[in-house]
C-alpha cells in the first residue's frame, strides 16, 4: 500500500479523519485543509452518488416540467445552418423534425444525469494527470487525480441544487436547460445570439470558475513540494481556457 502524496511530502503526524458530510462542505469553505484530509484517505464513492442523484434529480425535473419543443425550436433557430434546412423541409416535416429533436433532447438530458458526472469527472481527471505531471512533475497517481476532481465538481452540484426550484418557479417554455440558473454571461444574451457567443458565454460561469479554482487547490495542496498554487491555477485556467476556445470554434462551426 502506498502512503499518500501528503504523508511523502509533508513528514508530519496526520491529523484526525474528516468525515464524508465534512468533506463536502469543507471543500467548499476551506478547501485546503479538507484537500490535504483527502489525499491522506483518499476516497470518492460518496461525492459521486450525491451528484449522481443530485444530477439525476435535476434531469427528472427537467423531464416532467420543461416544454421540450420549445427547446428545440430555440436550439435550431440559433443555428443558421440548421434553420436553414428547416425551411427546406414541408410543414409537416418540420413539426415532426422539431418532435424529433425534442425526444432526442429530453432522453439525452436522462442519461446525462445518470452518466454526465463519471463521464466529466473521468475526463478531466485524465486531462490535469497528464498536464500536471508533465508539466509540474506531480508524479500524480490516476485515483488520487480522480478523486481531487470529484470533489471539485461540488460547485457544479450546488448549482443544480439551486436549479431545481427554479425549474418549477419559471415558464417551462422559457426555460434553457442549458442554463437555468443565471450564473453566467450566457444568461443575459438576446434569444437570436449565435451559438459561438452564447457559448463563449456559458463557459464564464460562476460555478464553473469556482469548480477550477477548487481544483488547483487541491493538486497544490495534494503535492505542495511539485505544485505551487499559482502554478497550479496557470495550469487548471490553461486547460480552462483551451476548451472554452474548442467549444466556441465547434458552436460557431455549427452557427
Amino acid at each position: 500500500m502506498t502512503t499518500p502524496p501528503s504523508s511523502i511530502e509533508s513528514g508530519a503526524p496526520q491529523p484526525a479523519r474528516m468525515g464524508d458530510f465534512a468533506r463536502l462542505t469543507g471543500v467548499l469553505f476551506s478547501p485546503k485543509a479538507t484537500f490535504q484530509d483527502i489525499a491522506a484517505r483518499p476516497s470518492w464513492v460518496a461525492p459521486m452518488i450525491i451528484m449522481i442523484l443530485i444530477s439525476l434529480a435535476l434531469s427528472i425535473v427537467l423531464g416532467t416540467r420543461l416544454d421540450w419543443m420549445a427547446v428545440a425550436r430555440r436550439n435550431i433557430e440559433r443555428s443558421s445552418f440548421a434553420s436553414a434546412q428547416m425551411e427546406k423541409a414541408p410543414p409537416d416535416q418540420r413539426e415532426k423534425a422539431y418532435e424529433r429533436q425534442a425526444t432526442i433532447q429530453k432522453i439525452t438530458r436522462y442519461v446525462r444525469g445518470v452518466i454526465g458526472t463519471p463521464l466529466l469527472t473521468l475526463f478531466l481527471a485524465a486531462i490535469y494527470l497528464v498536464v500536471f505531471n508533465l508539466i509540474a512533475g506531480a508524479r500524480a497517481k490516476f485515483e488520487m487525480a480522480f478523486t481531487l476532481v470529484t470533489f471539485s465538481l461540488i460547485p457544479i452540484a450546488l448549482r443544480e441544487i439551486l436549479a431545481i426550484p427554479i425549474v418549477f418557479l419559471r415558464d417551462p417554455t422559457s426555460i434553457d436547460p442549458e442554463n437555468i440558473v443565471a450564473s453566467n454571461f450566457g444568461a443575459f444574451l438576446s434569444g437570436d445570439a449565435p451559438l459561438w457567443l452564447v457559448a463563449l458565454g456559458r463557459s464564464v460561469d460562476l460555478f464553473g470558475l469556482w469548480a477550477a479554482v477548487l481544483t488547483a487547490i487541491g493538486f497544490a495542496a495534494t503535492y505542495p513540494k511539485k505544485v505551487r498554487l499559482g502554478t497550479a491555477l496557470s495550469i487548471v485556467f490553461g486547460v480552462y481556457v483551451v476548451f472554452t476556445l474548442l467549444g466556441v470554434g465547434i458552436a460557431g462551426a455549427f452557427s
